[in-house]
């Protein structure tokens, strides 16, 4: 009876020791420290699809945002190495990133610097949107250059932990290394609201009206009228605009250093001012 009861008390705990090691859930622990639990239901070539514990909807998540993941079984698959930040508490980048025949003929536009006086816009999003204008310009206005997407650029900003608001404490050589690419881009954009510019026109309409009486030998001809006046009156913000453009190399020099002031007085006249200047880099379409 003895033994018999020890059997069955044996199988009991198998059976419960089972039913806990079922119960553990999959960790995904991200490149920021964020940890995801729940079940990884397979891993893709750039992706892993994952489901959230008590959850039916799966995800795909970036291979290259996670660091590891903790399997239910106790396994650990290590996908991307945490990055390395300086013992001072700021981000600095790794040079082990990237190598020079990698980087070779590369350049990344970094978030631009919008320095502005005009309430109610954001400088971020104009940040943002100059960084992805001057990517565009080089791609259209260059040759021998690969441009990098700016969303790439910005995730591997965001792995980092390089905050662009600091941007101007970071080697620029080290922000080449880190992009993985042969030329950083920093830009400047200042637009300084000037006041309003009021404009107007004047005219006169004249409506005549004739008026005409006959006889039989003669032919009269009488005409009166009235004249209506209209004024016009615009008024328009008058900005002043200055683009900088500062292009650096992986070995840390001052490739292209440039600024002009915009031609006209728009919010946007650093449109052309910012193609002009890209067209006369050293890979420009107006380089000498």
């Amino acid at each position: 009876m003895l033994s018999a009861l020890s059997l069955m008390l044996l199988m009991f705990s198998g059976v419960v020791t089972q039913g806990f090691a079922q119960s553990k859930t999959d960790a995904v622990i991200m490149l920021d420290g964020e940890r995801k639990e729940g079940k990884v239901l397979g891993i893709g070539a750039n992706t892993i699809k994952f489901k959230y514990s008590g959850e039916e909807l799966e995800y795909e998540l970036p291979k290259e945002d996670i660091r590891k993941i903790q399997f239910a079984t106790g396994r650990v698959e290590v996908l991307n190495e945490a990055p390395q930040t300086a013992a001072s508490g700021s981000a600095q980048p790794s040079r082990s990133a990237s190598n020079p025949a990698d980087r070779k003929n590369k350049i990344a536009v970094l978030p631009f610097q919008f320095v502005t006086n005009e309430p109610g816009i954001q400088s971020d999003q104009m940040s943002k949107q100059l960084q992805a204008n001057c990517a565009g310009s080089l791609q259209k206005n260059t040759s021998n250059i690969i441009v990098q997407d700016p969303l790439t650029t910005n995730r591997l900003l965001a792995k980092n932990n390089i905050d662009m608001n600091d941007a101007a404490t970071v080697d620029p050589q080290e922000m080449a290394v880190v992009l993985g690419v042969e030329y950083v881009v920093f830009g400047t954009v200042d637009v300084i609201n000037k006041g309003t510019i009021s404009t107007g026109s004047g005219s006169t309409v004249y409506k005549d009206k004739e008026k005409q009486t006959r006889d039989k030998n003669s032919r009269d001809t009488k005409a009166s009228g009235t004249a209506t006046t209209s004024n016009n009156a615009i008024t328009s913000t008058n900005y002043d605009t200055r683009v900088s453009l500062n292009i650096y190399t992986d070995q840390g020099n001052n490739y292209y250093d440039k600024s002009r002031n915009a031609i006209g007085n728009q919010m946007d006249s650093y449109s052309n001012t910012l193609d002009y200047l890209i067209k006369r880099t050293p890979f420009g379409t107006k380089s000498r």
